[in-house]
């Protein structure tokens, strides 16, 4: 939902619950939350005047979040006579009225014309039909309702305040059909159209007739009511807006969680038996993964398990947060003074969390011989869904490395490597990276929690095809920071090859769409020698400049 003025803006906001900001790449701030009794997540925000400035805003924000439709929402000038004050009139056509050609023979229109899709425009006459003022709050609704006109709308780049201006005349010559007059629905709605799958409309409270007597009526508070009459409409028409594709009835689907077993199991079950897990009065949703999502191992005496789960408030398994939840069991009587105790150092975890700007700690408890922690975990507002990880970005089998894939994935890197310089001149390491332990929030990433670091180095630690080789039984070298060079390593290879790297594997040789100094990167960070790879901050610095180079490599064929 867009809007071009301040006014608008907050007449859509008071409609939101849980609202949090969410900061585009290009610096656009925008405002994500709900509305209660919409299956909607909502993007709101503020492009400021002007069709090229509503376009630029609503391209950018439609790519970052997978946008599902499209709403303008604000006020416009009366055209005719028998649009009053505080009607709403939703557009049935958005004319770009610039668009001509001025020779000696005078103006020649060019009609630059948008229309929305043909559900839309059937949402839109049910709507008006059927309680069209369902959200606008009982202690602001007129004693005579607003009408709602479905009529085309003229937009330009001119503030209209004369209604026998040249301007004016123009359109009354050229668009004689238009009722109301803005200066950003053409821009929007052309943004939209550049993306097939993205439906639109502009809907727009009368604020003045266009005439010299605007700034007495927005004085007087016009604008305001204006605003909220479009904004209430705008979410009646959301209402019964679907996902394309989408039959109306079908209920939008819910999570993929897991369904086996009992509801609420007690007790020791296995979190791959139990779909909700309750922790002193917090109860949270576990979801399925792939690789060690949702995981259960036992090392001796200590049963760890976690999972992704949504975190369940008042017992509304709708909607909610994410988080990560890790459980550590010691089956046996706590070590005594000088042993290690795997409970504290989940305690150690999420103080360290709190001190580097990690993960958010969203609980942490701990009860007898029990300890858990639950991370937060970005969502996805669009699926209404967790974040999907490094996993699902990662080619499966090898395919050729592709230079935009690449830029994503040494950028996101980049940021982790960030995080663990942080945690390593705190005396700590990762030890654990693998393509699940990377979340992608794009267009950042970010670990989903800190891995081993609490947990005293060994050998053997960390089984499996992202081990380093000081981590393996019998290697004399000991694990640390440089182990975290080495993973990020291993993640970078296997971005480039589709492969892990083994012993004796030979080193990627590359191609025209790969950097050399990416390559040099990661054999560097490879090296069985701990010593000889580059440290975390210089890695770093490296994926920074191979991301800024990547940006010009060409396009394969």
């Amino acid at each position: 939902m867009l809007t071009a003025l301040q006014v608008e803006y907050e007449a859509v906001r008071r409609h939101l619950q849980d609202v949090h900001e969410v900061e585009l790449p290009q610096g656009t701030l925008i405002d994500v939350g709900r509305t209660p009794g919409l299956n909607w997540d909502v993007a709101l925000a503020e492009t400021g005047p002007t069709n090229t400035r509503a376009a630029l805003v609503t391209q950018s924000t439609i790519e970052y979040f997978g946008a599902e439709a499209v709403l303008f929402v604000g006020v416009a000038g009366a055209l005719k006579d028998d649009v009053r004050l505080g009607d709403v009139v939703v557009a049935r056509k958005v004319y770009g009225y610039h668009g001509g050609r001025e020779s000696v023979d005078g103006f020649a229109a060019r009609p630059d014309a948008w229309e929305p899709a043909y559900d839309v425009d059937q949402l839109v006459r049910s709507a008006r039909r059927n309680e069209p003022w369902v959200f606008l709050p009982p202690d602001t609704r007129p004693r005579t309702p607003p009408r709602v006109h479905f009529e085309p709308i003229a937009s330009g780049d001119v503030l209209l305040g004369f209604r026998d201006s040249e301007t004016a005349r123009r359109i009354r010559r050229h668009y004689n059909d238009a009722v109301a007059i803005d200066m950003e629905s053409h821009g929007v709605t052309h943004a939209a159209k550049m993306n097939r799958a993205v439906r639109a409309l502009s809907i727009r409270g009368i604020s003045d007739s266009a005439d010299p007597d605007k700034a007495t009526r927005d004085a007087a508070g016009s604008q305001e009511t204006a605003a909220r009459h479009a904004a209430a409409f705008a979410l009646r028409v959301l209402r019964d807006l679907y996902p394309a594709g989408r039959p109306a009835q079908e209920q939008p689907p819910g999570p993929v969680v897991v369904v086996s077993g009992p509801d609420r199991a007690a007790g020791p079950a296995a979190w791959d038996s139990r779909p909700v897990v309750k922790v002193e009065g917090q109860e949270y949703l576990l979801y399925e993964g792939p690789g060690d999502l949702l995981h259960e191992s036992r090392d001796g005496d200590v049963l760890r398990r976690q999972a992704v789960a949504r975190v369940v408030s008042d017992g509304d398994t709708a909607r909610g947060t994410y988080a990560w939840l890790r459980q550590v069991e010691w089956t046996r009587p706590l070590p005594g003074p000088g042993g290690f105790d795997p409970l504290a150092a989940l305690e150690q975890e999420a103080r360290l969390c709190r001190a580097l700007r990690g993960p958010d700690v969203v609980q942490l408890t701990r009860s007898g011989n029990t300890a858990t922690l639950a991370l937060a975990w970005p969502g996805d507002p669009k699926l209404g869904r967790p974040r999907e990880t490094l996993h699902e970005l990662l080619p499966e089998p090898p395919v050729p490395a592709d230079p935009l894939r690449l830029w994503s994935i040494v950028k996101g890197l980049a940021r982790v490597a960030e995080t663990l310089e942080r945690l390593s001149g705190e005396q700590f390491s990762h030890r654990a990276l693998q393509p699940t332990a990377v979340v992608m929030e794009r267009p950042r990433m970010v670990l989903r929690d800190f891995g081993l670091a609490t947990v005293p180095p060994r050998p053997g630690e960390n089984p499996g095809p992202y081990q380093a080789p000081e981590q393996r039984y019998g290697s004399g070298a000991r694990p640390g920071p440089a182990t975290d060079v080495y993973q990020l390593g291993a993640l970078l290879y296997r971005a480039l090859s589709g492969r892990i790297p083994e012993p004796g594997l030979p080193p990627y040789r590359g191609s025209a769409s790969v950097p050399d100094s990416l390559i040099h990167t990661v054999a560097g960070a490879l090296r069985e020698d701990p010593a000889a790879r580059p440290d975390v901050r210089t890695l770093r610095r490296a994926l920074l400049a191979t991301a800024r180079e990547l940006t010009s490599v060409p396009p394969q064929r």
